[in-house]
């Protein structure tokens, strides 16, 4: 049982601590490349238990986890989660979306080709790729791809949604901060930046990496919400 008597159905039991309270040793808990395991007493596991009060801010099932639970440790393996993800793109990264769709499927996430649905080498990327944005908004746990030929105007289009913070990913290091760090929703590819598999393992971890919950972090983007919200921009400090 979890705290707050959260049943949890899938989990793998990884230590024995002889110590109710003590920390694991260093290195006990091994996460997925790209993962950080995340030590959190009583959040509730929506995905994967009912009735036990949280004591987190957020209900979000992060894809690695692990829990103690009085005097075990439990991991939650990230296969467990399933993200739907939203693609859109333009004619220039309408062939790396196409086969992002199927790398994406095969990793088991619902995948929504947001368009276009065919080449069109005179389209344009702010349809496909504002809707991906107002796409992911709407249905929060999701997360969105962008693609075109830089990713750069794939980024600012969907920066434009109200809510959605778009990272510009160039290798698997920045997509994993974009999410880590500031929980961005949505990554924008450059396809002519990149192969099919970097690209793909660029995607992958982006979609694979929780935001870390650091309340350094929660703040800033805290602040970055308020200002959108209300036009009014974060004193600078000292004034």
């Amino acid at each position: 049982m979890l705290p707050g008597n959260s049943l949890i159905t899938t989990a793998s039991l990884v230590i024995v601590a002889p110590v109710a309270g003590r920390a694991p040793p260093s290195g006990a808990v091994e996460c997925a490349t790209r993962q950080r395991a995340g030590i959190a007493f009583g959040r509730n596991l929506t995905e994967t238990s009912r009735g036990g009060p949280s004591t987190a801010a957020t209900s979000e099932f992060p894809p690695a986890a692990t829990w103690f639970t009085g005097c075990l440790w439990w991991e939650i393996p990230a296969t467990l989660a399933s993200v739907r993800v939203y693609l859109g793109s333009d004619h220039a990264g309408f062939e790396l979306k196409t086969h992002l769709v199927r790398h994406l499927t095969e990793q088991g996430h619902e995948v929504q080709d947001v368009g276009p649905a065919e080449f069109d080498p005179d389209d344009s990327y702010p349809p496909y790729c504002i809707e991906t944005g107002r796409r992911v908004i709407a249905d929060p746990g999701s997360l969105g791809v962008v693609v075109g030929g830089s990713g750069n105007g794939e980024q600012m289009a969907a920066n434009k949604v109200p809510g959605i913070r778009a990272a510009l990913a160039w290798n698997v290091e920045i997509a994993t901060l974009g999410r880590e760090h500031n929980d961005a929703q949505v990554v924008a590819i450059g396809a002519r930046m990149h192969t099919a598999d970097e690209a793909a393992a660029i995607v992958t971890a982006f979609v694979d990496t929780p935001f870390s919950h650091d309340p350094r972090h929660a703040h800033r983007i805290a602040q970055l919400t308020r200002y959108e919200e209300s036009g009014e921009p974060p004193a600078l400090p000292g004034s």
